[in-house]
């Protein structure tokens, strides 16, 4: 927002101009990577899910693997049933997983698939700080052999805004 606030519309970031109605400051952000590895981890995982415009789910734990969701603007027909604990509406969506770690592993992206299996997903969203070799082999392998795609974003991609060319 303040990106936008300074590129479109010519207002500047400045506490002077703050004051007296003809600028905007920005407080109590994350704006670092260190700031954001101090965060708790539900809030971190809040951070990660709105910055990539999902939305995050009421219930923190027993998610089913499933930490948010991304509700993509589609004319497509192929919607996701809802399961029989579910409200007989249909909807697509593509689930997000939120690690606070320095390198997500094999494992996490495992119980990834995993949960994108149960919801019926052919598309999801991980967020980490970094992955490990093995943890991308094996998003790579779940395209290849069930045809279900995993975005690996790091913290870094999001605060630097690199996110458009992969959610295309």
């Amino acid at each position: 927002m303040a990106k936008r606030l300074q590129d479109i519309c010519g207002i500047r970031e400045k506490e002077e101009l703050w004051k007296i109605g003809r600028g905007f400051i920005v407080r109590d952000l994350p704006w670092t990577e260190k700031k954001l590895r101090e965060l708790p981890p539900f809030e971190f995982e809040n951070w990660a899910v709105i910055a990539l415009g999902g939305r995050k789910n009421k219930a923190q734990v027993g998610d089913k693997g499933i930490d948010g969701r991304i509700f993509p603007v589609s004319a497509l027909d192929n919607v996701r049933k809802a399961g029989t604990d579910e409200l007989a509406l249909e909807e697509r969506f593509f689930p997000m997983q939120v690690k606070q770690k320095d390198k997500a592993g094999r494992p996490d992206i495992d119980a990834f698939e995993t949960a994108m299996r149960r919801a019926k997903c052919e598309k999801g969203v991980f967020v980490s700080f970094d992955y490990t070799g093995d943890a991308l082999t094996e998003i790579g392998r779940f395209f290849r052999e069930e045809h279900r795609i995993i975005i690996p974003f790091t913290v870094r991609e999001i605060l630097d805004e690199q996110i458009a060319h992969k959610l295309a």
